[in-house]
């Protein structure tokens, strides 16, 4: 049988660390090195558009750690080899299921060890697991990348996975009466079935406000009678959806049973100590009942006000103790983080996720979105 080539992605922020463990791996043989990155930030858009079988990652990189890029990526995700010059960092990299772990500086033994267990496991993977990760990926193309820019605001969003098919979904797009659509949403379960609900769901929002002009109200009643005619009460769906206007700054927002929802505002000038206000379900869950009613809400983003949106992976996070992590830490974390960008405050949050799971990471799918109101 003719030995499989391993599809390789170099991530350190140290080019001579790159450049020895790039030597290493082309004199290994059996292996082709497909691209390199200098930070977390630049290999996330490397691993989806070169998908490499395996990321030789550094644990400690400026900006993003090594192992909060291991936690975030989506389906189907490489091996994860982490080079550390740190021995410590073992237990670390392990709680993100990594692969292996290499000792820098790397020994050619070693390497050789790692190659051949990367290889087993590339030969191990079934073909179920291949169509799981096949609909996996396709699942990850639906979600955007980066968020569009919308006039006025700083908005930012990331997810990190679980294994396998999620039913966490979000997306931002644009209306043609200049509004700017928003939504995320979970849907209840896990796996294939799940997966293919929050796609079905996220495609008919889509639908019925680009095509159909329906208002967040009524474009809620109408994917909640989709939702149940398609799954008689067996799946529900948590919907956070609104339509900013950037010049007015004011959001219509309806609220389907989604509990991670906050705002974020500055607080009194005496004092500077920013508000953080629940706001709460508008409505059933989408799909629990064969006919619903949802009311709106308006919120006002002032300057320097944020929405913060997020599924219930976050709150219901278990660290060893079974202790979840609760909407008051997010609550806590997201007012210190209240001068820091939208792309600071998610990755702060997926971060302390990761830190409070510890060695329990795969969990249920996380994601957050943060929407920033900038100043005048």
């Amino acid at each position: 049988m003719t030995a499989l080539t391993i599809r390789a992605l170099i991530v350190d922020d140290e080019p001579p660390a790159r450049a020895r463990l790039r030597h290493l791996l082309e004199a290994a043989g059996g292996v082709r090195v497909v691209g390199e990155a200098g930070s977390a930030l630049e290999a996330q858009e490397l691993v989806r558009e070169r998908r490499p079988d395996v990321l030789f990652l550094d644990i400690e990189m400026p900006e993003v750690r090594g192992t909060t890029l291991a936690a975030s990526l989506p389906e189907p995700r490489p091996f994860i080899v982490f080079a550390t010059a740190y021995e410590h960092y073992a237990i670390e990299a392990f709680a993100c299921e990594a692969t292996d772990y290499l000792l820098k500086p790397v020994n050619r033994g070693k390497l050789a060890s790692t190659l051949e267990r990367i290889r087993q496991r590339m030969c191990r993977r079934s073909e179920t697991e291949r169509d799981v990760a096949v609909a996996s990926a396709l699942q990850a193309e639906m979600w955007p990348g980066v968020l569009p820019r919308i006039p006025g605001f700083d908005c930012a969003a990331a997810s990190l996975p679980a294994a396998g098919v999620g039913g966490d979904f979000y997306d931002v797009f644009g209306l043609d009466t200049g509004a700017w659509s928003l939504l995320l949403g979970d849907v209840s379960g896990k796996g294939v079935a799940a997966g293919l609900v929050a796609t079905a769901v996220q495609g008919r929002v889509e639908t019925a406000a680009r095509h159909a002009r329906l208002p967040p109200a009524a474009l809620a009643a109408a994917i909640n009678d989709d939702v149940f005619a398609s799954t008689q009460g067996q799946r529900y769906a948590t919907l956070v959806y609104g339509e900013l206007d950037p010049g007015t700054r004011r959001l219509r927002l309806v609220n389907a049973g989604h509990g991670g929802v906050l705002c974020v505002a500055p607080g009194p000038q005496a004092d500077g100590v920013p508000v953080v206000t629940t706001v709460g379900a508008t409505g059933p869950a989408l799909g629990l009942f064969e006919q619903a009613r949802f009311d709106e809400l308006v919120v006002t983003l002032s300057p320097g006000a944020a929405l913060v949106l997020f599924t219930d992976g976050v709150n219901e996070a278990l660290d060893g103790d079974n202790a979840e992590f609760g909407i008051e830490r997010v609550a806590t974390l997201m007012g210190a983080l209240a001068g820091r960008s939208a792309s600071d405050r998610a990755a702060a949050l997926l971060e302390a996720v990761r830190s409070h799971r510890g060695a329990r990471q795969m969990q249920d799918d996380v994601t957050v979105m943060v929407i920033r109101s900038l100043a005048h």
